[in-house]
C-alpha cells in the first residue's frame, strides 16, 4: 500500500521558497488554473500545492476537487488507512475536513472498477475504490476516527468488497474468514457491512460502538436468484464464533436481541442457534440461550437446533473432531433443550448416524445414552420426505453396512438393541405408522444379516397384520426356518398332535406370522404352494396342507405342479383329493386334461418310472378323467404319446394301456 502514498500525502507544508522572487508565485489565478489543467497526476498537484503559499490554496482545491470527482475521495481513504496513532489520526481528520470542503464525500465508493493490469498499485486502488473511509477505520480499529466519521454522518449501510481483508488482513483474520466460509457453505463471502469488519477483527468494543451509533444487524449481503439481494445477520456469525470468552459478543446479542430467532434468508433458514449447534460452537450456543433464543425454533425443514446439531455430525470425518460438537449438544440439553421434539426424534437421528459404523463412533454412542438418560422417547420417530423411522428401524437399515463385518460392530449393536428393549422399546407392538422392524429385515434384506433376524425373533418381534401376506411368503422361501424345527411334523406325533402343534406355533421363528394366520389371503396361499413345489422335498408342502389356511386355487395348484422341476410335485397333485367331478371336467392350456399332462411329464422326466405313470393314469381314469378325450388339436393322450415318443422301456405297453387293449395289471406286470 505504500506505493499509493504519494497520491494523497497532504500534510501541512513547510515553505522555504522566497515567493517575492518566484515568477511562478506571482502568476495570476487564471493562469495558475490553466497550468493545473495540464497536470495529469495527483502526485504532481500535491507537490505543487506544497511548493509555496501562493500555490497551496489553488492547487489544494484542484487536488481535492479532482480526487472527489475522479478517484472516489481517495485521499480520505488513504489517510484513514495510515492513521495508526494520535498524530496520523490528527492528519487523517484534517485531510477529511479539507476534502469535504472541496467536494470530498466520506461515503464515496466505486463498485465497478476499470480493468486492472495486476500491479500492486492497482490492487490497492481497487481496495480503496471499493471501500469507504469508515470501512477502513473500522477494520483498523481506530475508534477515534470512526467516531469522527460517524459524527459526520458516515453511512453504516454501505458494504465493501472482500479486498479490504485480503489486502489488509492478518493471517488470523484470513483464518477466521476461511472458518466462516466453511460454516456458511455455498454463499459468496464478499459484500460486508462495517460491523462485520469489526467482527472479523474480533473487536467487541468497535462492534458495540457501531451498534450504539445505529448499525443494523446486517453483516453481509448475498444474492439469491429467486429473491434478489439478502442480508445475513451478524448474530449468525457470532453464534458460530469459537471464541474462548463466550461473553465476547454479549454486546451483539444484547444490541440485536429482537432478532435472536431470525432465520437465515437462505434455506434451510436456520436461526443463529441452529448455526451454533451445527458448527458445534458451545460458546455461541450458550450466549444465544442466555439471550433468550428459542431452543425449539424450527427451520424450513421443521428441525430444531438440537436436531440440526446432531444431523451435522454425520458429515464429520474423524473421531477426534466429534468431541467438540457432541460437547456442545450435551451442554445444550443440560440448558433445557427438549430431547423429544414433535418435529422429529433426535434419538432416532443419533442412532441413524451411529449404527452404520459403531466401532469408530464411541462419542456418538455416549450421546445416545446421554439422550436416553435424559428421557428421550425410545418409541420416537423421525419423518422425512424419504421415510418414517424409529431407533430399531435405523439399526435394521444399517445392518448390512460393510463395517458390520467387524464382530465388534455386531456386538455393539446387539448391546444397544438390548438396552433399548430394557428401556421399554416394544417389539411386540410395532408402530402402525411405519413398517415393523422384522418386516424390514424380511422384505428388504432377505432376513439378512442373520444375527439381527434372530435377535428380533428371539425377543418376540411382531409384524403388522397388513404385512402378513408378503412376510408369510418370505417364511416359506427361507427353508432353514421351518426345516430345523423339530416340531414341524406335528401331525405325526400320535396322541400329542395338539401339544406339539402348540409348541410349533409358539416358536419365535413362527409366532410372528402365526398370530395373523387368519388374515393370510387365498392368493398368498397359492403362492406359498408354488414355493413349496420349488423345494427338493415335500416338507413345506406337508406343513401347508396341515395348517388352517384357505384352500389354494385348484387351477393354480395343478399349473404350478406341472411347471415344477421336481417330479414329486406332479405326482402328489395327481393323487390329491379334489372336489367331486373336478378332475373329470378340468382342462389345462389347449384343452388338455390331467392324463395329457401326465403323458407330457412322463416324456420329459427321465425319472418318471413307467410303473408310476401307470398308477397315476389309472388313478386319474378312476377319478373320471377321460382317457380318450382330445385336446384342442384333436390329440388324445395316446396320440400325444405317439407324437412325442419315448426311449423308455415299456413304451409299447403304455401305448397298449392308453388304447384300452390291456388292463393296468397287465401293464404293471410288464413294467416292473
Amino acid at each position: 500500500m505504500d506505493s499509493a502514498a504519494p497520491e494523497a500525502r497532504l500534510t501541512a507544508p513547510e515553505w522555504n521558497t522566497d515567493e517575492s522572487r518566484s515568477l511562478m508565485a506571482l502568476l495570476p489565478l487564471e493562469t495558475k488554473i490553466q497550468i493545473m489543467s495540464y497536470i495529469s497526476t495527483q502526485q504532481s498537484l500535491s507537490r505543487l500545492s506544497q511548493s509555496c503559499r501562493a500555490w497551496y490554496g489553488p492547487a489544494t482545491q484542484k487536488l481535492y476537487t479532482r480526487d472527489a470527482k475522479r478517484h472516489s475521495s481517495f485521499a480520505i481513504k488513504w489517510m484513514a488507512a495510515h492513521a495508526v496513532d494520535e498524530q496520523t489520526t490528527d492528519s487523517a481528520i484534517g485531510t477529511l475536513e479539507t476534502s469535504r470542503r472541496w467536494g470530498g464525500e466520506i461515503d464515496a465508493i466505486q463498485w465497478r472498477l476499470p480493468p486492472s493490469d495486476g500491479t500492486q498499485l492497482n490492487k490497492d486502488q481497487a481496495m480503496y475504490g471499493t471501500s469507504t473511509a469508515l470501512h477502513i477505520a473500522v477494520f483498523l480499529g481506530n475508534i477515534r476516527l470512526v467516531e469522527t466519521l460517524l459524527d459526520m454522518k458516515a453511512s453504516l449501510t454501505i458494504t465493501c468488497r472482500d479486498l479490504i481483508w485480503k489486502r489488509m488482513g492478518s493471517e488470523k483474520v484470513l483464518r477466521r474468514v476461511s472458518y466462516f466460509e466453511s460454516i456458511f457453505k455455498d454463499m459468496y463471502f464478499g459484500a460486508a457491512f462495517p460491523i462485520f469488519l469489526a467482527f472479523l477483527k474480533s473487536d467487541p468494543h468497535m462492534c458495540k460502538l457501531l451498534a450504539e451509533r445505529g448499525a443494523g444487524r446486517e453483516a453481509w449481503n448475498f444474492y439469491e436468484s429467486s429473491s434478489g439481494l439478502k442480508a445475513l445477520s451478524i448474530l449468525h456469525f457470532a453464534a458460530a464464533d469459537p471464541t474462548t470468552d463466550y461473553r465476547q459478543w454479549q454486546c451483539l446479542f444484547d444490541g440485536f436481541r429482537e432478532y435472536i430467532d431470525e432465520p437465515c434468508p437462505r434455506d434451510p433458514k436456520d436461526t443463529p442457534l441452529h448455526v451454533a449447534l451445527k458448527s458445534g460452537c458451545t460458546q455461541g450456543m450458550q450466549i444465544a440461550v442466555e439471550s433468550g433464543a428459542d431452543k425449539e425454533a424450527s427451520n424450513f425443514h421443521s428441525h430444531t437446533p438440537l436436531y440440526q446439531g446432531i444431523r451435522a455430525i454425520s458429515y464429520t470425518e474423524s473421531r477426534e473432531t466429534l468431541e467438540k460438537p457432541i460437547t456442545c449438544l450435551r451442554k445444550f440439553v443440560e440448558l433445557g433443550a427438549s430431547v423429544n421434539s414433535e418435529a422429529g426424534s433426535v434419538l432416532v437421528l443419533a442412532v441413524e448416524i451411529y449404527a452404520p459404523n459403531p466401532v469408530n463412533q464411541p462419542n456418538m454412542r455416549q450421546l445416545i445414552y446421554f439422550l436416553l438418560d435424559h428421557h428421550a422417547d425410545v418409541h420416537g420417530t423421525t419423518i422425512t420426505r424419504w421415510k418414517t423411522s424409529n431407533v430399531v428401524h435405523e439399526i435394521v437399515l444399517a445392518s448390512t453396512s460393510s463395517d458390520h463385518k467387524n464382530p465388534l460392530a455386531v456386538e455393539l449393536l446387539k448391546e444397544l438393541l438390548s438396552d433399548l428393549l430394557d428401556r421399554g422399546f416394544n417389539l411386540r407392538t410395532p408402530d402402525p405408522k411405519i413398517p415393523s422392524p422384522l418386516y424390514c429385515v424380511l422384505n428388504y434384506r432377505d432376513a439378512k444379516p442373520k444375527w439381527i433376524f434372530d435377535f428380533l425373533c428371539e425377543n418376540g418381534a411382531a409384524i403388522h397384520e397388513r404385512e402378513v401376506d408378503s412376510a408369510f411368503i418370505r417364511w416359506c422361501e427361507m427353508f432353514w426356518w421351518w426345516r430345523r424345527n423339530e416340531n414341524s411334523a406335528w401331525w405325526k406325533h400320535q396322541g400329542q398332535e395338539d401339544k406339539v402343534f402348540l409348541k410349533w406355533c409358539e416358536d419365535p421363528f413362527n409366532a410372528w406370522w402365526w398370530q395373523h394366520v387368519e388374515h393370510i389371503s387365498p392368493d398368498t396361499v397359492s403362492l406359498a404352494y408354488e414355493e413349496a413345489f420349488a423345494k427338493s422335498t415335500r416338507q413345506l408342502y406337508d406343513i401347508l396342507t396341515h395348517l388352517p389356511l384357505p384352500a389354494p386355487s385348484d387351477d393354480l395348484l395343478i399349473g404350478a405342479a406341472f411347471n415344477a422341476t421336481k417330479l414329486w410335485c406332479w405326482r402328489i397333485v395327481v393323487h390329491r383329493e379334489f372336489e367331486d367331478n373336478f378332475l373329470a371336467t378340468w382342462s389345462f392350456d389347449e384343452g388338455e386334461n390331467m392324463i395329457h399332462l401326465t403323458v407330457r411329464k412322463y416324456v420329459d422326466e427321465c425319472r418318471y418310472a413307467p410303473a408310476d405313470m401307470v398308477l397315476d393314469i389309472v388313478h386319474l381314469r378312476d377319478k373320471g378323467v377321460n382317457i380318450r378325450s382330445p385336446n384342442s388339436h384333436g390329440q388324445t393322450p395316446l396320440d400325444l404319446l405317439l407324437k412325442l415318443g419315448s426311449r423308455k422301456d415299456a413304451f409299447l405297453e403304455l401305448v397298449t394301456l392308453l388304447e384300452g387293449k390291456m388292463g393296468a395289471e397287465g401293464v404293471l406286470e410288464t413294467t416292473t
